[in-house]
């Protein structure tokens, strides 16, 4: 319908001329009068004229139909290039009526023209060098609205972001700062492109670490695996597929490791999903007790730094556990007498380390890897993740201090190194100094009211006053399942004069 209604004024007027030059000798018989002498003498080029436009006419509303219209259904399309096109429609049909009606030399008109073309594209250079390549670049396509790019690579690499909008003239990036940067098409044409969102969605991005020689690679390697799996699901970064930490190579900065996931521009920038991936990495670091490689000109005027720490020795487990939330109210020598009695596992990814519904009378801290939580769900039976455990966290408290079983499965997302420590390490803790057992439940207490979705909304004292009752329920039950209140005698109120010295409590 719209084709036949763009088209139908310039057939009938074709029409009509046809019909007119069909009869022109019989409407010029007609002419016998001396006045309409020059008419007839004119008339068949008029006709013939007319019918050059009127197919001019016609091809020009053809392009539009079937090329502006349907790239103007993607972007609009400035009405300088319909236009510019029009005028060579109509230029071409001149040029015939010149040639072919009055059978007149076309050089000198398009010298004429060719005269004013070059003064009229020299004034709009940039105009004209802008309008071809936003041609160009709806025809080829190489990015669309939506899609994330990078105008440029290396030190000269020029702006970053999601394309919203592209025209004839500019092409417009919304950055990371949710500023909107304008490209007039002809610089674009000078730059290399990078499209983060083909020819898939996602795009692999590689983040490099240094660590020091003497840190294993085998270590190495768990800790910054559970790093980029533990930003994965956030910020952009995709779970699928699995990021990675892979060894590169070494340099006198240390030993190269290349961490590998991918993002979902769509989601988040890439900016957004690094500083994700960095600081899971730095803290997993921090969490384990390294540091990423200094640069070897280091020079160092003070006693040198501690580079790395050893979960091998009590002392440094000691300093590692005094990172753990659970135990910073441990005095150093309480902390160093728990680190050389808990026992070290080192698991593979897979190994399934708790059971929901098991028996158990031990805790565990987990120093390096990632650990998946996964409750049974009640309708379909099966396993669901409900969390994760990183490097740095406590996991299975609740067994260890009252007994309770396993609430859910703990399974090894990566290789994790961990440590054991049973009832009867922290009841000889308590046992010495009974104030341990409310700071200790006070830090449980915590904990869980942090994950819980009701209290996390809720205000300072709402807060509070569950904390305090969580800790009450919490160490009735500690001191009835460590035996200590009847061991010990020591009432509640007792270890509420003694945990108030104790600026954790």
């Amino acid at each position: 319908m719209k084709a036949a209604r763009t088209l139908a004024i310039p057939l009938a007027v074709i029409g009509f001329l046809m019909l007119l030059a069909g009869y022109q000798q019989q409407i010029l018989s007609r002419l016998d009068f001396a006045a309409l002498a020059p008419l007839r003498a004119t008339l068949p080029h008029l006709i013939s004229s007319g019918i050059w436009l009127a197919v001019a006419y016609l091809v020009n509303r053809i392009v539009g139909l079937v090329l502006w219209d349907p790239i103007h259904s993607r972007v609009p399309v400035p009405r300088l290039l319909r236009d510019v096109t029009g005028l060579l429609i109509y230029l071409l049909a001149i040029t015939g009526i010149v040639g072919v009606v009055y059978d007149k030399p076309i050089g000198p008109f398009w010298a004429a023209s060719g005269v004013g073309a070059i003064v009229l594209g020299l004034a709009l250079r940039n105009v004209i060098l802008d309008v071809f390549i936003g041609l160009a670049v709806n025809f080829d396509r190489p990015f669309e609205i939506g899609d994330y790019i990078q105008l440029g690579i290396g030190p000269t690499a020029g702006p970053t972001g999601r394309v919203m909008e592209l025209n004839w003239r500019t092409t417009r990036l919304l950055n990371g700062e949710g500023n909107l940067v304008v490209i007039p098409n002809g610089r674009l044409s000078e730059l290399i492109v990078t499209n983060f969102s083909r020819p898939e969605r996602m795009s692999e991005f590689v983040l490099p670490i240094f660590l020091d020689f003497d840190v294993p690679t085998e270590r190495a390697l768990r800790v910054l695996s559970a790093a980029v799996a533990s930003a994965a699901g956030s910020n952009g970064v995709l779970e699928q597929p699995s990021p990675k930490a892979r060894l590169r190579g070494v340099s006198a900065q240390g030993v190269e490791y290349r961490i590998k996931y991918f993002v979902d521009p769509t989601i988040a920038g890439p900016g957004k999903a690094r500083h994700e991936v960095l600081r899971t990495v730095l803290d997993q670091l921090h969490r384990a007790g390294l540091h990423p490689a200094s640069p070897s000109q280091d020079v160092f005027h003070a006693p040198l730094p501690v580079r790395k720490l050893d979960a091998r020795s009590a002392d440094d487990r000691a300093q590692l556990l005094g990172r753990i939330e659970l135990f910073k109210g441990l005095t150093d020598a309480e902390r160093l007498e728990l680190s050389s009695q808990m026992q070290e596992r080192l698991v593979t990814e897979g190994t399934t380390l708790l059971r929901a519904g098991d028996s158990g009378a031990s805790m565990f801290v987990l120093y390096e890897g990632l650990l998946h939580v996964t409750v049974k769900a009640e309708s379909t039976g099966l396993e669901t993740r409900v969390g994760r455990v990183h490097a740095g966290a406590f996991f299975g408290e609740m067994s260890a201090l009252t007994g309770e079983p396993r609430s859910a499965t703990v399974v090894a997302a990566t290789d994790a190194l961990m440590f054991e420590i049973d009832k009867e390490q922290i009841a000889a803790l308590i046992d010495r100094r009974p104030e341990l057992a409310r700071v200790i439940a006070e830090t449980v207490a915590m904990r869980r009211l942090r994950n819980s979705d009701a209290l996390r909304l809720a205000n300072a004292a709402t807060v509070a006053v569950e904390t305090s009752s969580l800790t009450s329920q919490l160490l009735g039950t500690m001191l009835s399942f460590f035996g200590i209140s009847a061991k010990e005698a020591i009432t509640t109120q007792k270890l509420d004069e003694n945990s108030a010295q104790n600026p954790l409590a």
